[in-house]
């Protein structure tokens, strides 16, 4: 994972989402067919490999799925294996594949700006606001903010009066990051779009209307349900990789946090961020995989489309 200096918006234009697919065996001929059943793959991308052709037909879907905005501001992964392991060759089950995706470096919003100025239109706007974007991505990819800042902030605490006083160390005073208005109650959708209604600015109802439009993205599907037998698979693996870092100031005690999680995170395999288990031989386990697939890259997409919107957003915000 990049170090969290790197985790900046603008995005990391011209670097491609990777795809790849372990293993020429029935699996991949048996997916190869459904694909083609279904009408996810394009008969025209054929190259006399059933793996180059699911291959094809998965940086194609990605791509009809908004992958292009996807690049503009993440810099995903996306795996077609016989593992849902990454870092691991074993073979889980012959029968089934799997469909991951993982950050390979943390997208970067400075939000605090953004809630400041929804502050003037309603208490409650920021809160609402935040909790439709970070909400959105969380569905589908990790996202890392004040909640995991408080979580390593309170780690440390333990650790150091376990070595003798937490007033010999230096601890992130995360806390004081927060604004206040974050801890009133989100407003419900009646009371956005009457909101909305009344609103005068265009930048401002436009911000809205777009977290109000990413969020529906992202429930649009359910993300894929794993088996036990997978999430055996990650019993000592570390948590996902985060996709986002949301921070309220740039440089802040949260984005402390993450540059310094950011050195151990790799110490363990992590679990992947996205796991959709295909049975091959099963068209409705295919469609279903791709489906959530497409889903997630929409939302990503969104994410991107918004964080662009945002104030506060560059190196001279």
């Amino acid at each position: 994972m990049a170090q969290g200096g790197s985790a900046l918006l603008p995005g990391l234009e011209g670097v491609a989402l990777e795809h790849r697919v372990a293993g020429e065996d029935h699996r991949t001929i048996l997916l190869a067919r459904i694909l083609t059943e279904l009408e996810i793959a394009d008969v025209s991308d054929w190259e006399q490999s059933p793996s180059k052709y699911v291959l094809s037909t998965l940086k194609r879907w990605i791509g009809r799925h908004d992958g292009e905005s996807i690049r503009a501001q993440f810099e995903l992964h996306a795996t077609l294996s016989n593992t849902p392991d990454r870092y691991s060759c074993e073979d889980v089950n012959p029968a089934r594949l799997y469909l991951t995706v993982d950050p390979e470096s943390a997208g970067y919003i400075v939000i605090g700006p953004t809630l400041q100025m929804l502050k003037q239109v309603h208490a409650r706007l920021p809160v609402t606001f935040y909790d439709l974007v970070v909400g959105a991505v969380t569905r589908w990819m990790r996202a890392y903010d004040y909640r995991d800042g408080l979580e390593r902030v309170e780690m440390w605490r333990e650790w150091a009066e376990g070595e003798g006083g937490a007033d010999e160390y230096e601890i992130p005073d995360v806390e004081s990051c927060i604004p206040a208005e974050m801890k009133e109650e989100p407003l419900k959708g009646e009371a956005v779009r009457e909101l909305l209604r009344q609103m005068q600015d265009d930048h401002t109802r436009g911000l809205i209307e777009a977290a109000l439009a990413l969020d529906r993205v992202s429930q649009r599907l359910q993300p894929p349900e794993i088996s036990d037998e997978t999430r055996e698979a990650f019993m000592d693996s570390n948590p996902p990789l985060p996709a986002l870092l949301v921070s309220f100031k740039r440089n802040d005690s949260i984005a402390g946090c993450f540059e310094e999680e950011n050195q151990n995170m790799l110490e363990v395999g992590p679990e992947p961020s996205f796991i959709a288990e295909i049975d091959p031989g099963n068209a409705e386990s295919v469609r279903q995989s791709f489906d959530a697939l497409a889903v997630l890259c929409e939302t990503m997409a969104a994410t991107g489309r918004l964080a662009v919107l945002l104030p506060g957003n560059s190196e001279e915000g």
